[in-house]
């Protein structure tokens, strides 16, 4: 079974950005409108100049401004906006209050960030009738996920990581995401970037320890290389893929949910074997667009699917909730 990508064998140099070129054309209809979520950071400021080199001439960048960082957020938002108008590209700009939504949902400020990244982006997609965005996760990104993921206790599933193409359900949209760059690593990038002269906007706040992201590239990767003697990235990358190679086998095995309406038929859940069971919960919850979802989550799920009486309600990341009424497991999303 072939994913499309060898993530362990990565290349440093600028020519591993630019052999994406022409496999992107190939795989994305250039003539057709997509989205570029812009930060403008040197990763997505790259990610927009190679899709343009590739010929993409309907492309729409979206940028959300978090709220976190007062004007430099604006210079932010100021760069995004003068490079699509000297490209031609249209803009879309959307903010979100980050702070005041992580402390009603008693969520993270780097959790609430990226969930409202996320239906910023939906929103965008839903109003331009273009379901398909591109990211500019790289391989360091998916290093830093693969540790965030295996130190919260996840299966297979979150040891994979991130994948090049996959298909999120956000708000009532299926939003096709698609990440060009999980094959190279910053390094990369950088050396894309030099060559062809770009600008970019530095975050200061990727140097601090305020993230749990931050921490793992500024601190942990380094003191696990200290303890074993070499860098971790390599032997990390192919754990991911052989992760997900076992996680894409098992999502053939497993077949349909039992679907009725809106929500899951308990009977038929109930008959399946654990594993079986816990895995399409988790499927589930995921493509039913609830953040952070892992082992914890589909326990509480279980306890409410099987309980023949209380409890019928569950609370579940993002201000979503489960319950189980007149034979159907459904999820509440938040208002």
């Amino acid at each position: 079974m072939d994913l499309g990508f060898r993530a362990h064998r990565v290349k440093t140099d600028g020519s591993a950005v630019e052999e994406l070129a022409a496999p992107l054309a190939e795989r994305w209809d250039s003539a057709r409108p997509h989205l570029v979520a812009v930060s403008g950071g040197i990763d997505s400021m790259v990610l927009w100049h190679l899709l343009k080199a590739a010929g993409f001439r309907k492309l729409i960048m979206v940028h959300v401004d978090h709220g976190l960082r007062g004007a430099e957020s604006t210079a932010d938002a100021d760069l995004v906006a003068a490079t699509a108008a000297s490209l031609g590209d249209e803009v879309e700009i959307r903010q979100v209050a980050v702070a005041e939504e992580a402390k009603r949902q008693k969520q993270s400020l780097e959790t609430m960030a990226r969930e409202l990244r996320y239906r910023a982006i939906a929103s965008v997609a839903r109003e331009r009738d273009c379901p398909r965005v591109f990211l500019a996760h790289h391989a360091d990104d998916r290093i830093e996920t693969v540790l965030m993921h295996l130190f919260r206790g996840t299966g297979s599933r979150g040891i994979a990581g991130m994948s090049k193409e996959s298909v999120r359900h956000i708000d009532g949209i299926d939003l096709t995401m698609i990440r060009p760059f999980l094959g190279v690593d910053r390094a990369a990038i950088e050396a894309y970037a030099a060559k062809q002269g770009l600008s970019w906007r530095e975050d200061a706040s990727n140097q601090s320890d305020f993230a749990l992201r931050n921490r793992i590239r500024h601190r942990l990767l380094p003191e696990i290389e200290a303890v074993f003697g070499r860098g971790p990235r390599e032997a990390i990358l192919r754990a991911a893929d052989l992760a997900a190679l076992d996680e894409a086998w098992a999502a053939e095995m497993l077949g349909d949910l039992p679907r009725r309406g809106n929500g899951l038929e308990v009977a038929i859940l109930r008959t399946f074997p654990e594993a079986k069971r816990s895995r399409l919960v988790l499927s589930w919850l995921r493509e039913s667009g609830v953040p952070d979802c892992g082992f914890t989550e589909v326990s509480r799920v279980s306890s409410v699917l099987l309980s023949d009486g209380r409890p019928a309600k569950a609370n579940l990341p993002g201000g979503f909730h489960i319950r189980r009424r007149s034979g159907v497991l459904f999820i509440e999303a938040p208002e």
